[in-house]
């Protein structure tokens, strides 16, 4: 049985919101949040912002001993409620064995599915209304750039403070002068989730692990500045299959 926690930590899950969409959802989940009567954060699992692992670390810097980490999203994706418990176990085992950490259920989405449909057919607008278009003319053209980064930022990388990676890295493009020169596109999971945070850089077909601000500011200047590389943070190609003869 779980015991009264002291501290709650609300975990929205929705990798495909916008800016505006996220900040409207956070705000909500804190207002929900603060009708509890124990101390509560709510943070974004993919993105930009505060991640679990930041949270949990101001949880046990504020005292508290026993931790509920709640996530919230609808539907909950089967892959993030797997990889949760054991990110959490290790967490606890290497920053805070002392600390007790619970990680909350999930409800049954086929017993929420009716009110939220209920709630969706109380509000309508005429098609008419709006101004026909498939999407402005621009769109329509390729973007201008020799060089399409895509920054890692699930709830993997996340964890590993990927958070704030795309923002960091458009300020040192902006600052170097190369932003023209990219395309910056933010991405869900790449799949070495155990080696991020991480980029991968096209056409070359380059992946790198960025764990520090060094290492961010030797990409820009070094592989995106120089053409060059970078050996010591570049990762590994997958090992051949094994193909029997």
């Amino acid at each position: 049985m779980m015991p009264a926690c002291d501290h709650i930590i609300f975990c929205l899950s929705q990798p495909s919101l916008s800016a505006k969409d996220a900040s409207a959802a956070l705000a909500a989940l804190r207002l929900a949040a603060s009708r509890h009567d124990c101390p509560s954060q709510a943070i974004r699992l993919e993105g930009a912002g505060v991640s679990l692992v930041e949270a949990l670390r101001a949880a046990e810097r504020s005292g508290a001993r026993a931790v509920r980490v709640q996530p919230v999203g609808f539907p909950m994706a089967a892959n993030i409620l797997a990889w949760l418990p054991g990110a959490l176990a290790h967490w606890q085992q290497s920053e805070a064995p002392a600390m007790q950490v619970w990680l909350g259920g999930q409800p049954d989405p086929a017993a929420l599915l009716p009110a939220m449909v209920d709630a969706c057919l109380d509000h309508a607008a005429p098609a008419r209304a709006a101004k026909p278009s498939l999407g402005k003319p621009g769109w329509q053209y390729l973007p201008d750039h020799d060089s399409h980064i895509l920054v890692c930022t699930g709830p993997r990388c996340a964890f590993r403070g990927a958070g704030t990676l795309t923002a960091r890295l458009k300020a040192m493009l902006a600052e170097a002068g190369l932003s023209d020169r990219c395309l910056t596109t933010t991405t869900g999971c790449l799949y070495p989730c155990n080696q991020g945070p991480l980029v991968a850089i096209y056409p070359r077909n380059h992946w790198y692990v960025l764990p520090d601000e060094e290492a961010l500011r030797a990409l820009v200047h070094e592989v995106i500045g120089k053409a060059g590389d970078l050996p010591q943070y570049r990762l590994a190609e997958r090992p051949r299959r094994q193909v029997a003869s």
